[in-house]
């Protein structure tokens, strides 16, 4: 299970723990609360935005402490624990509605369904050329390291929406491109890191999803001006 879902499980089960001890305690709702008026100002929540470069949920307390990288999609819980349950909230935080930023429910029953359907199918392996014995390893071809460097990556979460805006832009320009699952995909957080390190983007940068490596260069976020630029028109 992601850690996203994992985290979000873990809050609910100490919320249903403490009603549990707590013979005072309301019961959690049988339907969905509206979700939490969220501003600028700290509310009665949490807020927790996804870090790629340590795969962890970050909590804060303000809007101001998520990076702007990662304002797209942010777990927000209520701290009361009669207003938890199997739901979860999700902020835009770069989307304000008056004094407040657009929050939707998201059901967590549903979002697993939908990670589960989303499970990146295993990559197929083409069969190396036997080599005749006693031939010496070939090294390998210059151009297959310059193919790397041409290579556009999708560093993805599967509840992420601005993800899949990315994907849907890069196959309406045409772009063969890969993604690669960083709550899921064994070493897709250490390749984007060696890609960001090797283009020069420090860790500090790598905030919030999705990331793409366009052609040797780092973009944070769903930017369409940067994928434009870094493919070269």
């Amino acid at each position: 299970m992601n850690r996203l879902l994992a985290c979000c499980l873990t809050i609910v089960a100490l919320a249903c723990g403490k009603a549990a001890d707590d013979e005072s305690a309301q019961a959690a709702p049988a339907t969905i609360p509206p979700p939490p008026a969220v501003g600028d100002a700290a509310g009665p929540y949490v807020l927790r935005y996804f870090a790629p470069s340590s795969g962890l949920l970050v909590p804060v307390r303000t809007v101001a402490e998520v990076p702007e990288g990662a304002r797209g999609q942010v777990v927000v819980t209520y701290e009361d624990p009669a207003l938890q349950g199997p739901w979860l909230y999700v902020a835009d935080l770069t989307q304000k509605q008056g004094a407040g930023f657009a929050v939707r429910s998201v059901d967590r029953q549903e979002l697993e369904a939908a990670m589960a359907a989303a499970q990146p199918k295993p990559a197929s392996v083409q069969a190396a050329a036997p080599t005749a014995p006693g031939a010496a390893s070939q090294p390998a071809a210059p151009a297959a390291a310059a193919a790397a460097d041409q290579d556009v990556i999708i560093y993805r979460t599967v509840w992420c929406g601005y993800c899949k805006k990315a994907a849907e832009y890069l196959r309406l320009k045409g772009v063969p491109f890969e993604e690669k699952d960083l709550e899921r995909d064994p070493g897709a957080r250490e390749d984007m890191l060696a890609r960001a390190k090797k283009a020069g983007v420090p860790e500090s940068r790598l905030q919030g999803v999705p990331i793409l490596s366009v052609r040797g260069k780092i973009i944070n976020g769903f930017d369409r001006a940067g994928i434009d630029r870094a493919l070269g028109g």
